[in-house]
């Protein structure tokens, strides 16, 4: 096990930095990483939306090999490969702990999922599992709105349509509409009728501010990076029942991976070592990171 290694660190901006292998607090395991994430909430960090504290790793999920167990850590997991599966409050990295893009990670262990085998689909176990919990969240509704095309949105979409709600699909991007529409959902551009339930899966606090005042839900879904965003004056949303979803949905989110396998492979960008990737462009669901062994 190297003592160094490569990482993408943020520093104002993110930066390739060599790292000293971090500690393993009790409860927590290293992970040796194989696979790595930038997804959005990296780009909020890149971008300035969302805060995150000098020197954090940047890297929303991943997935890799367990190689050390902290103290009272679930030994189930020691040598076995495994990856993100839910994230709170406390661990949602890169704003709150360290992320997936470096060698080597600290990760909870009551966060993680053992897996067969690492692929670059494993990474995105996380918005699988969390668009299970929200759709899972969803009752005694007719019209659900799921805001932002991002693989979260995408996800939460697919399993409510399945269920049988009526599902629109709320983003600017095309790219996103035109992969919306070959799954069989319905991309809109303006909000103009109400909806029963909105689920945000766009970091834009401003547009969801207005699209709640235009579709007045009475059930607003959260992810739980906006526990660390300031939110604009809305008026009517205290009225509103916010539910936070955090992921952990094992079984429906392996199902979801399986039938999506084709739209994320085709949607990404697999990248053989660690960069600092071009977040104004780049594919619909990012980038993928892999980790020489």
């Amino acid at each position: 096990m190297a003592s160094e290694y490569k990482a993408i660190v943020w520093r104002g901006e993110p930066r390739l930095e060599q790292r000293l292998l971090p500690l393993v607090p009790r409860g927590w395991v290293l992970l040796r990483v194989e696979f790595a994430r930038w997804c959005p909430l990296d780009t909020a960090v890149a971008t300035g939306i969302l805060p995150t504290e000098n020197g954090v790793v940047m890297g929303c999920s991943g997935a890799g090999t367990v190689v050390e167990l902290g103290v009272d850590a679930d030994t189930s997991l020691a040598g076995k490969r495994a990856a993100l599966l839910r994230v709170d409050e406390n661990y949602l990295p890169p704003l709150r702990g360290d992320g997936f893009l470096a060698s080597y990670v600290s990760v909870p262990s009551t966060h993680l999922i053992e897996v067969n085998d690492t692929s670059p689909l494993a990474v995105f176990l996380l918005d699988s599992s969390i668009a299970c919990e929200a759709a899972s969240t969803v009752a005694d509704a007719d019209k659900v709105l799921v805001t932002g095309g991002s693989s979260f949105g995408l996800f939460t979409a697919l399993i409510l349509s399945d269920m049988g709600y009526k599902v629109s699909l709320y983003t600017g991007r095309s790219s996103a509409k035109r992969l919306a529409r070959s799954l069989g959902l319905e991309p809109v551009e303006k909000v103009n009728q109400r909806y029963d339930v909105v689920v945000a899966a766009s970091l834009d606090v401003y547009t969801l501010e207005r699209v709640l005042l235009a579709s007045r839900p009475r059930k607003l879904l959260l992810h739980p990076a906006f526990a660390f965003h300031a939110w604009p004056s809305c008026r009517g949303c205290k009225r509103l029942e916010i539910v936070t979803v955090h992921g952990g949905e094992a079984g429906c989110a392996k199902i979801l991976l399986s039938k999506t396998r084709r739209v994320i492979e085709e949607n990404i960008g697999v990248v053989d070592e660690p960069s600092v990737p071009p977040w104004n462009s780049g594919p619909l669901l990012g980038y993928v990171f892999k980790f020489k062994i």
